[in-house]
This record gives C-alpha cells, sequence and structure tokens, in this order.
C-alpha cells in the first residue's frame, strides 16, 4: 500500500517534499506495525535536546509504551521489527549535504543503519529550521515539545478524519483541515522570532504590518521559547521550516496544535508572499 504523508507534500516520484509534519495511513501496513511497538527516544549526548526531549515525551506521548536508549544502543536496536524510534535524521537524497531534510522523525524499526532510511520510512516527522536559526539538528530544543505534541495530532487528524489516498492528496487534506483553524490566531497575538525569518535581510514589523492586520510581535526566540514552558495561551507563534524545503507553520505553545500550514519547494527567507498566504488563512480565505 503505498504511504501517505502529511503536510509536506511529498512526491515520491521526484523525491520532493513541501514538508512539515507527515504521517501514514493508519490503516497503513507501516502504521499497524508501528502500533505493536515499544517506542525508543534516542538520546544525542546533546544535554539541552536530551532533557527537553525526554521531558516532551514523558508529558505528551500516550501512543506506545516509551524508553529511552543511547546512539550506540540505537545502532544495534535500530533493524528490530517490534521497536520504534524517535530520533534526530538528516535525509541526503541526492548525495549533497547541502541539499538534505532535517527533521525529529519517528520510524519503525527493521533496516539495518540510519541512513537506509528516507522519506516512505516516517510514519511521522517534523521539520527542522536548519538553514535559519537551528543549523545543527539538536538547535530545536527550544521547541521540541511542540514538535513531538504536532507529531502525534497528526496521527490523530489521518485517523479521525480517515485521510487516506495518494501523497499528495493526503498532504493537501492535511493541510486543508488545519487550515480550518486558521482563524482562531487572530484571537491572540502572533509572535515571529527574528532569528527564525532567515539568516539575511529580514522583514521589518512595518513591512509585516502593512500585509498582516492582526496583532502580532516580531520578537526573540527566548520568549516564544518561555510560552512553551509556559504553556502560554496568550500567543500563537510563527515558525518557518528552511530545510531541502521550506514549511511556514503557526504553532499554539500551550499544546503543540497547528493552526496554519504553507508549503513551498524551496526558499530560505520570510516574504511577502508568505505573510498574505498567512493573512488570506486568518480571514478564512480557502487557498
Amino acid at each position: 500500500m503505498k504511504k501517505s504523508f502529511l503536510l509536506l507534500l511529498l512526491t515520491v516520484l521526484t523525491m520532493t517534499s513541501f514538508a512539515q509534519y507527515s504521517a501514514v495511513s493508519y490503516t497503513s501496513p507501516e502504521f499497524t506495525q508501528f502500533k505493536s511497538t515499544k517506542t525508543f527516544v534516542v538520546r544525542t549526548g546533546n544535554a539541552k535536546f536530551d532533557t527537553a526531549v525526554e521531558s516532551a515525551v514523558k508529558e505528551s506521548w500516550k501512543v506506545t509504551p516509551i524508553d529511552f536508549i543511547s546512539g550506540a544502543d540505537f545502532k544495534t536496536k535500530i533493524n528490530d521489527n517490534s521497536a520504534s524510534f524517535i530520533t534526530l535524521i538528516t535525509i541526503i537524497p541526492s548525495g549533497n549535504a547541502n541539499q538534505a531534510y532535517h527533521y525529529l522523525a519517528l520510524l519503525n524499526g527493521g533496516k539495518k543503519n540510519l541512513d537506509k532510511y528516507g522519506y516512505s520510512d516516517m510514519i511521522a516527522y517534523s521539520p527542522i529550521n536548519h538553514w535559519s536559526d537551528e543549523p545543527e539538528n539538536t538547535d530545536c530544543a527550544w521547541r521540541v515539545r511542540n514538535m513531538l505534541e504536532a507529531m502525534v495530532r497528526t496521527m490523530d487528524v489521518v485517523q479521525k478524519m480517515d485521510i487516506k489516498g495518494n501523497t499528495k492528496n493526503i498532504a493537501f487534506d492535511l493541510q486543508d483541515e488545519y487550515r480550518k483553524s486558521s482563524p482562531r490566531i487572530k484571537e491572540r497575538t502572533l509572535l515571529i522570532a527574528e532569528s527564525s525569518m532567515s539568516k539575511g535581510k529580514k522583514m521589518t514589523s512595518k513591512e509585516i504590518a502593512a500585509l498582516y492586520p492582526f496583532k502580532f510581535e516580531v520578537c526573540s526566540r527566548e520568549k516564544i521559547e518561555k510560552a512553551i514552558a509556559e504553556r502560554s495561551t496568550e500567543f500563537y507563534y510563527y515558525q518557518p521550516c528552511y530545510t531541502l524545503n521550506k514549511c511556514m507553520l503557526v504553532f499554539d505553545p500551550s499544546n503543540g496544535e497547528v493552526l496554519f500550514m504553507e508549503n513551498q519547494i524551496m526558499g530560505m527567507s520570510l516574504n511577502k508572499g508568505n505573510i498574505e498566504e498567512l493573512t488570506k488563512s486568518v480571514k478564512g480565505i480557502k487557498k
């Protein structure tokens, strides 16, 4: 059975993804296998990331039994079909490290090593803002709880809405489902971390205000990190993710809910078109 992926519009034939999170259809053999596994969270050796992901899993993961494993033990455990893994992964489809995808991913065991895993092996995943303020995969530690929560929610949405079909249709269906919540974004202040916009020239607050007529604040990443830690219901936050493809998301810091998603084939900066697309969705204008 073909695998179905979420908001990461994955075109299997070209290995082109428009990614965010993703999930296989709940009726697929891969999801059936996953439901019977024990899930191991792979420690990286980075203290901040490992502490954050362990805390997040203990709080939010109710899907399968969980345990924690070192990177060294992961190498010997990875071929175990009765195991699944939450791990950071870099997928290099072209062999060029500058053309790679960077994710927090949920994988079934069964392959020889992590290099053997690609798009079609991920049960769920969340992208890292690699080309901006998360150049190392572990740099997503500050928001990893929301990433994990969103992955769980993605699997729930696929099952509850009975979303299925080919990969492209599933991706669009999931994106449409998340955008149903976009009008709620105007009820809170939308935070945008200045560091997340790009490594180069950034949009100014004045430029954003000319396009987005609702409450927002360009702020430090630390302010959003604090909102996540406190499970704030005062804010939402706009999260660009530039890996090989570009994905723009709005998260609820209190629970990891995604209220908006926009996927593009490429790009490494927040631009006018992105804000226009967000504004249309918040106004309830369908894509």
